[in-house]
């Protein structure tokens, strides 16, 4: 697991333990690290370099912080690590991405001697983001590797779903570990069953898929269908292992694979049209970057796109933008503007 992913569970655990009534110490790591993490990415959110001492103070707050007991030790953390320099007054923050700041929170984590019961919520987490694994299964693996009793793994998992680290589901004579935000409870038992039928070739591909998804994000529906073949590929859609997305044009209709986990896996239903536009514009982007005509538009330089877009620019000219962005126009996520015979295109 990279120290962004790390990061991602830690802050998303750090939630779960807010909201859970005398949560036990052996969590206090996961929650100290968490709020340095929320406090970072508030501070390096801001449009300005050096924020007051108020300003933070607000800041904390509005993330159940308290000002007097847990953010002094938060800012001296932050501080110890280089990331901010505090004054009298005010608070200089290094300019970080989103991604910089949970590799930070990961770091301070990692510094910070986390118990073994952390280490393995962070860890199961994210082992039952990828599929759903049997409790039995679970156990086996965590035992050998963190040296617990069978009792004490079975208790650690009761304990994980009730401050909702995990989510499970009895499937039969054991219970089935899951990601409540990746697969429907509803459904579980369907996602069972169609892993407990793939055949060890299949899993395989699986594996692969997995892996170039990891890779590259988004990718072609043709490339899926040749690794996977038209069967597997329909279980695995049948489940929502992995999404289709679709975009048409004026060139026809093209699909490209994604997975639920790279948009909301540590989200929960009610963003769930927020990760869908964010779905549309992921499969438009790889559209233009893979299948446009160099005539008419195609991303090159991707990394400088998204910057002008991210900082409200206006993109452009290009007559790609009329025909790969219509559904993300008609939802208000981007604003074309026609100029002459070309195109420009900014995020609303």
């Amino acid at each position: 697991m990279n120290q962004k992913t790390k990061g991602a569970w830690i802050i998303h655990h750090c939630y779960k333990l807010q909201g859970v009534t005398n949560a036990p110490n052996i969590y206090d790591q996961l929650l100290y690290s968490g709020k340095c993490g929320v406090i970072l990415n508030a501070l390096a959110s801001s449009d300005e370099r050096e924020i007051t001492n108020k300003r933070v103070n607000t800041l904390a707050k509005a993330a159940g912080i308290s000002v007097k007991l847990e953010l002094p030790s938060i800012l001296e953390e932050l501080e110890r690590q280089k990331l901010i320099d505090s004054g009298s007054k005010s608070i200089q923050i290094l300019g970080l991405t989103t991604s910089e700041t949970l590799e930070h929170s990961a770091t301070i984590y990692d510094e910070s001697e986390p118990t073994k019961e952390e280490n393995v919520a962070i860890n199961l987490s994210e082992k039952v983001s990828d599929l759903p694994i049997k409790s039995k299964d679970a156990c086996e693996k965590i035992e050998d590797k963190y040296h617990i009793t069978s009792i004490q793994c079975k208790n650690l998992i009761n304990e994980f779903e009730s401050i909702g680290f995990i989510d499970s589901e009895n499937a039969g004579k054991d219970d089935l570990l899951f990601n409540g935000n990746l697969f429907r409870r509803k459904d579980i038992q369907k996602v069972n069953g169609v892993l407990s039928s793939l055949t060890h070739a299949e899993e395989s591909k699986v594996r692969d898929l997995m892996a170039m998804l990891e890779s590259n994000g988004c990718i072609s529906y043709d490339l899926v269908l040749r690794l996977t073949g038209s069967k597997l590929l329909a279980k695995l859609v049948s489940i929502s292992f992995i999404d289709v997305n679709k975009i048409g044009n004026e060139s026809g209709i093209f699909a490209f694979i994604t997975r639920p986990a790279a948009f909301k896996k540590y989200s929960n239903s009610l963003v769930d049209d927020a990760f869908d536009l964010a779905k549309a514009f992921v499969t438009s982007v790889t559209y233009g970057m893979t299948i446009r005509s160099s005539s008419q538009g195609r991303i090159r330089m991707v990394e400088r796109l998204m910057k002008k877009l991210i900082d409200g620019a206006w993109v452009g000219p290009a007559t790609a933008i009329g025909q790969d962005y219509r559904v993300l126009e008609l939802k208000g996520v981007i604003e074309v503007c026609p100029s002459r015979d070309v195109l420009y295109s900014k995020l609303n």
